[in-house]
């Protein structure tokens, strides 16, 4: 039986919210949120993944360590936001996830429709040398019960692109999302990203016209956010200019 969404004590005192232009986000826990935001159109994102995942990443700078530094969650935890999500979506739920999580999604009762992968084409060698390398990551796609529609015709549910490495340890890259975005919504919906990090979702959305709402509970990735976000608004943010009179440098921020 499908989980249903499962009420969550409120947390307003504390909760920050941001608007820039057609996106809203807020600096909040998401399983607490989510409940007070209401039905949105659809739901992509990528939420923490496993313990395991987590302390296992590590890249050619920093092999001692892992380069990760926000909470994993469990499966119990990936459990229940899959199945308030499919609740919250009147259409797709899309995510990058731990395949195990995605493992184990039919055996809860959430409609998994189907497990995509993303390759990544420019993904890290196995360091030690000991063993294959993973060069792949899961995409759970997600449906509530009736009719369903995508752009995509009867391609494969499989992506291939680049990682990207920006300010956030996990940023997905665009182009992967933008087709997300392309293939999964339509003009004018309200997409929700709940594990937001550097806002790439929201920065997707922004460009093919969607309306965004975004939760991240780290403030700092939270500025990150608002910052990608101001500049899919105005290109401008965060380029170097001359001022007009006496010469000056200055660099344009969210704020102006």
């Amino acid at each position: 039986m499908l989980a249903k969404r499962i009420p969550q004590p409120r947390q307003s005192d504390g909760v920050q919210k941001k608007q820039i232009g057609g996106a809203t986000i807020y600096l909040a826990d998401a399983f607490a949120l989510m409940p007070d935001l209401g039905d949105v159109d659809c739901i992509i994102t990528d939420p923490p993944y496993n313990a395991k995942t987590h302390k296992g990443a590590r890249s050619a700078k920093s092999l001692a360590a892992s380069q990760i530094d926000f909470d994993s969650i469990t499966e119990a935890q990936f459990i229940e936001f899959c199945g308030n999500a499919v609740a919250q979506a009147r259409r797709w739920v899309v995510m990058s996830c731990a395949w195990q999580h995605a493992a184990e999604l039919e055996k809860a009762g959430v409609p998994l429709v189907r497990l995509g992968v993303w390759t990544k084409k420019n993904a890290a060698p196995q360091f030690t040398g000991d063993r294959p390398g993973v060069g792949w990551e899961a995409v759970a796609i997600l449906h509530r019960e009736g009719k369903k529609h995508w752009y995509g015709g009867g391609r494969h549910a499989v992506w291939a692109c680049n990682v990207e490495h920006g300010d956030h340890p996990t940023q997905k890259p665009l182009p992967l999302l933008l087709d997300w975005v392309t293939k999964f919504t339509d003009p004018g919906e309200t997409i929700l990203d709940p594990f937001m990090g550097s806002a790439t979702t929201g920065v997707a959305c922004l460009k093919l016209g969607r309306k965004f709402i975004g939760i991240e509970k780290r403030p700092d990735y939270f500025e990150l956010a608002h910052v990608r976000l101001a500049a899919a608004c105005h290109p401008f943010i965060g380029t170097k200019r001359k001022h007009p009179i006496d010469g000056q440098e200055l660099i344009f921020s969210p704020e102006g």
